[in-house]
Formats: structure tokens, sequence, C-alpha cells
């Protein structure tokens, strides 16, 4: 366990580039089985293509410090029913596509934008959903996933308009399953889906759901959510 504190808070903009290489760090195999490129590269057009509103009223990226480094997220989101928009990471309208394609190659920036499609999820009423949980892998079993999840679950029991959490996880991850299911989420179905099999060598993926208190005790942190 480090000794060093962990502070929860806010996303910033500032944040945008270590967020993007925290997230690639975090799901490393998913990426790779994607995009044949470097994980500085992946990380760079994931930085490009990503767009993250801060002053949305149905999301929230919550950052975990470490002497002032992001070592862990989340990111939750839940009914918009004001808007159709779609997720935190989204091609910009000002992106430079004929650059990102002469340096990343036509497929790569293809390919990862229809990946971050087919992961994307829209909440319905009530729901409140992990999109992603993403720890640095240097600081994995010290209970930071767990600090961000029982950030998220304070936050579902304190607003009226969501009153459940949940999240997908894959099959293949049996030790992240086992810890969800610590922390009181159950699975609640489960689904093959042929597009996910295809782009991340991932055929089943279960739903899971909490709707109790998160239980003192163990850590979580999801490494390929």
């Amino acid at each position: 366990m480090s000794t060093n504190e962990v502070i929860i808070a806010h996303y910033q903009e500032q944040d945008r580039e270590a967020v993007s290489r925290l997230l690639v760090d975090a799901f490393h195999g998913k990426f790779h089985s994607l995009l044949s490129l470097e994980d500085n590269e992946i990380a760079d057009l994931l930085i490009r293509l990503w767009e993250q509103d801060s002053s949305s009223l149905s999301s929230k990226q919550i950052i975990a410090y470490e002497n002032g480094e992001v070592v862990g997220t989340i990111y939750l989101k839940w009914q918009d029913t004001l808007s159709l928009k779609k997720g935190s990471i989204k091609p910009l309208n000002r992106a430079p596509f004929l650059q990102l394609f002469k340096k990343f190659g036509y497929l790569n920036v293809c390919k990862l934008i229809l990946g971050l499609y087919f992961l994307d999820y829209q909440p319905r009423a009530k729901e409140c959903y992990v999109a992603h949980l993403a720890v640095r892998s240097s600081h994995r079993n010290k209970g930071i996933g767990k600090e961000l999840l029982g950030w998220a679950a304070d936050f579902v029991n304190s607003h009226s308009e969501v009153e459940k959490l949940t999240l997908h996880v894959a099959n293949k991850n049996k030790r992240a399953i086992n810890m969800y299911q610590q922390l009181n989420f159950e699975i609640h179905k489960s689904n093959y889906s042929a597009v996910r099999h295809l782009l991340f060598k991932e055929p089943i993926w279960h739903y899971m759901t909490r709707t109790t208190s998160l239980q003192s005790g163990g850590s979580m942190n999801e490494k390929e959510n």
C-alpha cells in the first residue's frame, strides 16, 4: 500500500493528455487488439480525438491524483433528457483528419473511432453507468479503483435522478468480475457481441448492476474493462 495520499477530484482540461495515456496503459490489450500502433502513438491519437465536456449535466469524469499525477480515473454518465450527445470520446469537428490519416494510418484512425463507438452505451432512466474505470498499472492493488468506485456509489446515493450503478465487463476478466461481485455488483445479463469479438477479441460481455451500498474491504480496479 502506498503511503502517499490519493486525492479524488473532478477532471480538468489540463488532465486530458494524462488521462488519455492512462487509458492506453489500463486497457492495453484492447487497444492493441484493435490498432497496429505503439502505446505512445495510440495515446497521441486518442488525445487528438478526445473531447471532454466538463460542463455536462449528465456526465462526470473523476480523477485520482497522487503527488499531483493522474493515477486513476472513472467516467460516469446517466440519461440526458435534454440532449442526444453520445459519450465523452468522439471525433472533433476541428480534427485535421487528413493529417491523422497520414500520421497514424487510415485504418487505425477509422478502427479507433469505430471501436469507441461500439463500446459506447446509453444509460436508461435512473441508471448511472461506469463508462470506464482505469488505474495506472504501477498503482494497481492499492485500493485506488475502489476509492473511485466508492465516489461513484456516494454520487448515486446522493442524487435522486439516479438509483443504480451499472457497467459492462468482458467475460475473460474473471478477476475483475470477482472483485465487482465482492462490491455488491451482480451480473444482470450476459451477451455475445460479434462486433466486439471481431474488434477486441472479447466475445462475451456481462452487464452488471449495483443497487446496494458498497461494503468495505478488498480493492477494485478493472485492468481491461
